[in-house]
């Protein structure tokens, strides 16, 4: 009988052992499946973070493009050769203070009663009144043999332009070939005379633009005064 008991109890303790050597492999495998998970859940999530970075980054760039350097608006001073004159740009009144008596156009001449084109434009001075160049030029003639006309100088521009002065007094020493700068007294304002004398003293000033006359209007910087 107590032989029996004994060989009952070494097989429960057989059993026993393993069980519990089971359980242990169990444990063993399972804590592995879940390591090895964990790793592989890791790499993954490694592998999306960087792959995600770099398209944000490209994303980044396509959306907003590295700035370029911009033209700057703020105008730079001028050099040596671009000081300002003080002078306005393009021709000047022939008078340093201009009344226009009379425009460029169809008009009634009181002097000879009768009606023609006005082929320039009038200023009212007195006599002696200085008359300037209105640009930078060549004095092609100093005209005196036409008493309806008084003193006509002519200057030529280039580029087809000429300004003409009549019922004037010429500096003295000038004569054709000349070079004026824009703003020298090249004349003065004459007395009364010719076509025009009933009108007063006035400078009588033309444009002309390949042989054509034009409205000085067009291209003198006209302040009246």
């Amino acid at each position: 009988m107590q032989e029996h008991k004994e060989k009952e109890m070494e097989k429960k303790d057989k059993k026993t052992r393993k069980a519990k050597k089971w359980n242990g492999e169990k444990r063993f495998y399972l804590f592995t499946a879940l390591g090895c998970a964990a790793a592989l859940a890791a790499i993954v999530i490694v592998a999306v973070a960087v792959t995600g970075g770099d398209n944000g980054k490209v994303n980044d760039q396509a959306n907003n493009p590295p700035a370029q350097d911009q033209p700057s608006d703020t105008p730079l001073p001028p050099t040596d050769d671009e000081q300002v004159s003080g002078l306005p740009e393009g021709m000047i009144a022939p008078l340093e203070s201009v009344s226009v008596s009379q425009e460029h156009g169809f008009h009634h001449n009181t002097t000879l009663n009768c009606y023609y084109e006005h082929k320039g434009m009038d200023f009212s001075a007195e006599a002696g009144t200085q008359v300037l160049a209105v640009e930078d030029g060549v004095v092609e003639s100093v005209y005196k043999d036409d008493i309806l006309v008084g003193t006509q100088i002519t200057i030529d521009h280039g580029d087809g332009m000429k300004s003409v002065y009549c019922f004037v007094t010429e500096v003295d020493g000038l004569k054709a070939g000349d070079t004026v700068k824009k703003g020298d007294v090249i004349a003065t304002v004459a007395e009364p005379s010719g076509k025009e004398y009933k009108q007063g003293a006035h400078l009588h000033f033309e444009i002309v633009k390949n042989d054509a006359s034009v409205d000085p209007s067009t291209y003198l910087a006209l302040e009246e005064k």
